[in-house]
């Protein structure tokens, strides 16, 4: 299968679009119009300009067959409009980490709370989706590729992983450990300046939101053949984690 994973579009709608773009002029010239999927590995809302946008995007692109994955933003902003994550305050969480930015997408502002019903119903419908039972997680056997917002455990198989850990664990950069199952790993979540290139696992978040690249890795029949890129915010916009 020839796939193009992206990750961590975090509301840059504008680099999506290019890099859209770009995805389709590569499967025609280099790969001779071969069928091919789009795996969007989670956090599409927070922190940049665009989310309603991203979210139109991500939509558009799951209707057309494609696979869309939840990052822990979208689960974060879910629980905050729907209340079902209980044990903790949902809305305060997605407000320490980019509601402000999300809801000003959608003409609104953060200072008291949010109320679902101003926010777009499909996109409410299109949360309520990701989080509905379904797999967070995109898995090829044949291709031996794991597709996952965060990642995995390396020791435990797929059935034994947590939700919370396929959408929140952190990965060192030089953390290759094979996992358990055999699988190449497809990431994103843990923005770097470059992708994560190793021999288990690809890392894709290149963190286009902190004046980085959003990027594609594009996948042969199993293998990292290259990796696409189009630009991000403007550097000092955000600034970036890794220093």
């Amino acid at each position: 299968m020839l796939y193009y994973a992206i990750a961590d579009i975090h509301g840059c709608s504008a680099a999506l679009d290019a890099l859209l773009d770009q995805v389709a002029a590569h499967a025609q010239s280099v790969h001779g119009g071969r069928d091919f999927k789009i795996v969007l590995l989670g956090d599409y809302v927070d922190r940049g300009p665009d989310s309603a946008g991203v979210l139109d995007r991500a939509i558009a692109l799951e209707a057309a067959g494609h696979v869309v994955l939840p990052g822990n933003h979208e689960q974060m902003m879910w629980a905050a409009l729907t209340g079902q994550d209980a044990g903790y305050d949902a809305w305060a969480r997605w407000r320490r980490n980019g509601a402000e930015t999300a809801l000003r997408s959608y003409g609104l502002d953060d200072e008291d709370g949010v109320d679902a019903s101003r926010i777009s119903p499909l996109h409410v419908a299109f949360l309520n989706r990701l989080f509905d039972g379904r797999p967070v997680h995109y898995l090829d056997r044949t291709d031996a590729l794991l597709f996952v917002h965060a990642g995995v455990t390396a020791e435990a198989p797929l059935a034994d992983q947590r939700t919370e850990i396929l959408l929140w664990q952190r990965l060192a950069p030089d953390d290759d450990r094979k996992w358990v199952e055999g699988l190449h790993v497809v990431h994103g979540h843990t923005p770097r300046p470059r992708p994560i290139r190793n021999t288990h696992r690809t890392g894709l978040d290149t963190g286009a939101v902190y004046g980085g690249v959003l990027s594609a890795g594009v996948f042969v029949d199993g293998a990292l053949s290259e990796i696409l890129s189009a630009p991000g915010l403007t550097a000092g916009s955000i600034a970036p984690p890794w220093g």
